[in-house]
């Protein structure tokens, strides 16, 4: 038997590929027919069939029918043996007439259906297994997936490929124990570049969040062992048919087609060149990069077009399906869009967990795999509806929330939080999408119910979902009631909108922006209800909108710095752990963005020296301020940062510099001490929260300065002031104790094994990171510097607790010094209140509560004598009422009255006599308040808005305005007013 066909018969029996065998035991005649009807992808091994006899794999449940119907429409009587594989039981077999006659017909279809149906499939979790134990058995690491926060990577919104993590081992910046590595990336493709926000749920295989398969070589292998990997996994591994991949490569690269062609002995008629379209690869707008290969599955004319001499990988329809990419860095992006070629060569693959798991479930969307099976499954339980009955627009709503309840549950648990800006406003923008489509199915707001089942699902994987369960559900919460009451006042408007659009069918950007704006519906969602109405929207003009706004808050500037290229010679190292004072010698200069060897007095310039005591970055610690040291003359530092990995001092040179001279740089002693306390009380702050509050707090972001320090975190309930009590206690506690405060170095994983906390945005080598242990109370992974024992700290106090938003919370606390300072200034308030009050220190509060209440009474006495004095002048008022053109009017001044009485005089005086009445009041200052009211039975001859409008053209008085009245302020009101109304009213 050829090997391409033996192959062919073993896939299509494995278990795992979920297809299934069919033996036609019949005669010579019957064999001509049916290769005359079987379809192209369906080939004929003769392995383990009898004797006289044919053997047919069928890979999908389709075109085996297609095949039988064909045969029965031609007259043939065919007798089926299906022979099922399973693990449980070895051997099932079926054997089915599948005959002309209408009765026998219908019944043996029937039978062969459900049999095709039962078909074994390769459940997700074995697929993610298996992919491991190959690369493993093939020389590489298993490498966890990273956070969904890009660790310090400014240029991606969420980490969106395999790649991201090795970054700088592709640019050479960093090395590790590792040459070859494996790993399955958590990703997020919903914002910035790459975002297909806007296709998931009308697609089969779009997501937002998805999982990357993917192995990496880092200088190792390059393009012929990577496409050999590929290819046995896929065809050995998963047993996929070898006569159905299909593989493209970029246009010019001759060196993976002949890989293909000759390595692999794919035909070339299975080999595409494509261009940089579809076969470049790059992670952003900068960075590295370089061509690729794809391999595509042919499913067959049933999914697209039925002559494959003239379709293929590029063309549009659903035949071809893309499974892996095979990326070879060559090259680094630079800012101008040149390419730089790499220090060395890497592959960085890519291969979706979810689009795979269709292939080898045999099911033609992601959204029916087993990654999905339960949310689908519970949102039918909570929403009442049958997924599979639900037409096409119903099925896209399944989709959506299916989808968005898994990218916005995982970003959460990484912690994101919904804002209005950033990853926050990306976020907001899949959960109000959800939202939206949830309401298609139910009233009932089930979207954070279902995070429920994504942490069911996956917490096996990622075990940190089990601890965030509770934030999820309450952000997604809050988020989405807030959206609620958001999306009833705008649908209102938008209603409005597309009622005004009826002629053009297109919302303008304007109308676009205001729904934004004010009402938070992101313009995805705008766009959705307007498609639905059969209308459009202008996305140029919004993005127009948007771009003033933004102007309005300045650009951002290209930091140069970060892509200047420094020599392999300049190199610095590190003494601030140990030393707050280095002498050194200056390495590299830096001047106008430029490398040079020597400045002039005055210029300001980077300094780099061989070794360095200033400390850059970590943990949130703020950069260090000091000197730099030239024969005893004293530069202050104006900043310090990295160019590259390299530290680089600024400062305004105090003399001509160049390089090879001696120089001293010296860390600021005080600032570098109170730094250090706030370092390691933030530490112990985050352990006692979860000591205190759960294991469920999570760290978002902190601050450490030598002033304060600031700590966010996320938690899904305010700290109640017992909670915020309890948690100083405890840090004090710590403080008093003493505790010695121990560095380690150690490998990422053993750090891990022991407690340590690691935190987003932090990115840390496998191979050694630098563990703080607080005597086994706090563990986490930083580079910050810290004290030698927590009793050097003194004292910790919180002085602030805000929400920065639902879920997501921030603590600003002092020690040491500071913290001395507030006790002092609080005794010194405390000692000048019990002196005012001739009380003792307990009985303050009582003191103020008791001075407060009389406060209270006597305003309520004096507005109540002045409604007496007021009501007393109403008769005089009265006598003072015009009547112009017809219209009683009346304009009244009062002193020092609150916007409150104004009102009350005029509800009054129209009460006594229906009229347009002004009551208006001058402060000291030059500021006035008015308020005017006109009876109802008047309003047909006086319109209050032109009322209004005159006032403020002719005036300067603006207010709010309805039929009925004008409520508003101003300046110094004109002695002539009451005369210049006169005149307008006798106009209309």
């Amino acid at each position: 038997m050829h090997s391409s066909n033996r192959h062919l018969m073993q896939s299509c029996s494995n278990p795992n590929y979920g297809a299934f065998t069919v033996l036609l035991t019949s005669c010579q005649l019957m064999r001509r027919a049916t290769r005359t009807f079987l379809p192209l992808h369906t080939r004929p091994s003769r392995g383990l069939a009898p004797a006289g006899s044919d053997q047919y794999a069928m890979p999908s449940k389709a075109g085996a029918m297609t095949v039988f119907d064909a045969l029965i429409s031609a007259g043939i009587t065919v007798v089926i043996s299906i022979t099922l594989c399973t693990r449980e039981q070895p051997l099932q077999s079926l054997t089915i007439i599948y005959a002309p006659l209408t009765i026998w017909y219908t019944y043996s279809r029937y039978l062969l259906l459900t049999a095709i149906t039962l078909g074994i499939t390769m459940k997700s979790s074995e697929i993610r297994q298996r992919f491991f134990n190959y690369f493993i058995k093939n020389g590489h690491d298993q490498v966890s997936s990273s956070s969904l926060i890009p660790a310090q990577d400014p240029t991606l919104l969420f980490t969106n490929a395999g790649m991201n993590q090795f970054k700088d081992l592709f640019l050479g910046q960093e090395k590790r124990s590792y040459t070859r590595a494996v790993s399955i990336q958590k990703c997020v493709r919903a914002g910035g570049k790459h975002n297909d926000l806007d296709n998931v749920g009308f697609t089969k295989r779009h997501l937002t969040f998805f999982e990357m398969m993917g192995n990496f070589s880092f200088g190792d292998y390059f393009k012929k062992e990577a496409i050999q990997f590929a290819w046995e996994f896929l065809t050995k591994e998963l047993q996929l048919p070898m006569t159905h991949l299909h593989a493209t490569v970029f246009e010019t690269d001759d060196e993976a087609y002949d890989i293909w062609h000759k390595d692999v002995g794919l035909p070339t008629t299975m080999i595409h060149r494509l261009s940089a379209k579809d076969n470049f690869w790059q992670m952003g707008d900068i960075g590295p990069c370089g061509p690729c290969t794809e391999i595509h599955l042919d499913r067959g004319p049933e999914y697209g077009c039925t002559d494959v001499t003239i379709c293929g990988p590029s063309c549009d329809c659903d035949r071809f399906l893309e499974i892996w990419n095979l990326v070879f860095m060559q090259f680094d992006r630079q800012v101008d869009s040149t390419l730089k070629p790499l220090k060395q060569t890497g592959v960085d693959t890519g291969m979706g967990l979810e689009r795979l798991a269709t292939v080898m479930q045999n099911t033609d969307s992601v959204f029916t795999t087993d990654l999905f099976t339960n949310i689908i499954k519970k949102t039918e339980e909570l929403s009442g509806l049958i997924y599979a009955q639900q037409n096409t627009l119903m099925k896209a709503a399944f989709h959506v929330i299916a989808d968005h309840v898994r990218s916005s549950t995982m970003l959460i648990a990484d912690g994101c939080a919904p804002s209005n800006e950033g990853r926050g406003y990306v976020l907001r923008k899949i959960i109000r999408r959800a939202a939206l489509f949830t309401q298609k199915l139910t009233d009932r707001n089930i979207f954070p119910t279902l995070s429920r089942i994504v942490i069911a699902d996956m917490a096996t994987i990622y075990p940190e979902l089990k601890t965030q369960t509770e934030l999820v559900f309450s952000l997604l919460t809050g988020e989405t009631e807030k959206f609620s009451t958001n999306l009833t006042r705008g649908r209102v408007i938008l209603a409005q909108y597309l009622q005004e659009s009826n002629n053009t069918k297109q919302l303008t950007g304007q109308q676009a922006f205001k729904l934004y704006d004010t009402y938070g519906f992101p313009i995805e969602l705008v766009g959705a209800v307007a498609r639905e109405q059969g209308y459009t929207v202008d996305t140029a003009s919004f993005e127009a909108e948007m771009a003033a706004q933004q102007a309005q808050s300045g650009k951002k500037l290209t930091d140069l710095l970060t892509t200047l290229e420094l020599g392999p010679d300049i190199q610095s190292e590190f003494t601030g752990y140990q030393e707050l004072e280095t002498h050194s010698t200056i390495i590299g200069l830096v001047h106008d963005n430029k490398v040079v060897d020597r400045v002039a007095q005055g210029q300001t310039c980077y300094v780099i020296t061989r070794k360095s005591p200033f400390f850059i970055v970590g943990g949130g610690q703020v950069p260090d301020q000091g000197w730099l040291i030239f024969n005893g003359v004293k530069a202050p530092l104006i900043s310090v940062r990295f160019i590259n990995i390299v530290i680089a001092a600024e400062i305004k040179a105090p003399h001509a510099l160049a390089v090879g001279d001696s120089v001293t740089a010296q860390v600021d002693p005080t600032w570098r001490t109170n730094a250090m306390k706030n370092h390691t009380a933030t530490h112990l702050l985050q352990a006692a929260l979860m000591a205190v509050c759960g294991k469920q707090i999570k760290q978002s972001g902190s601050l450490v300065h030598p002033d304060y320090l600031r700590f966010d975190f996320t938690y899904h309930e305010n700290l109640t002031p017992a909670q915020i009590t309890q948690v100083e206690n405890v840090v004090n506690e710590k403080i008093r104790a003493d505790l010695c405060v121990d560095v380690q170095y150690m490998p990422l994983s053993k750090a891990l094994e022991q407690g340590a906390l690691a935190f987003f945005g932090d990115k840390y080598k496998p191979e050694q990171v630098r563990m703080i242990d607080i005597d086994e109370f706090s563990r986490e992974l930083c580079g910050g510097t810290h004290v030698r024992t927590t009793g050097a700290i003194g004292t910790f106090k919180i002085i602030e607790v805000t929400a920065l938003s639902a879920g997501h919370r921030r603590i600003v606390a002092v020690t040491g010094p500071r913290a001395m300072e507030l006790f002092q200034e609080i005794f010194n308030t405390t000692k000048a209140l019990c002196q005012e009050f001739k009380v003792k220190r307990e009985d303050i509060a009582g003191a103020i509560a008791k001075q407060k209440e009389e406060v209270k009474e006597l305003h309520a006495h004096i507005k109540k004598v002045r409604s007496q004095l007021m009501h007393a002048q109403l008769h005089s008022w009265q006598q003072q009422t015009e009547v112009v053109n017809g219209l009683p009017f009346l304009l009244v001044s009062v002193e020092d009255g609150t916007v409150q009485e104004l009102r009350d005089i005029a509800h009054t005086l129209n009460q006594k006599q229906p009229g347009l009445y002004m009551v208006v009041n001058t402060d000291t200052d030059g500021k006035s308040l008015f308020v005017a009211t006109l009876d109802e039975r008047y309003t047909t001859a006086i319109d209050m808005q032109q009322f209004g409008a005159w006032l403020k053209d002719q005036h300067g008085l603006k207010g709010g305005v309805n039929k009925n009245a004008i409520q508003g302020g101003g300046g110094i009101i004109n002695v002539n007013l009451k005369q210049a109304i006169k005149d307008w009213i006798a106009r209309q």
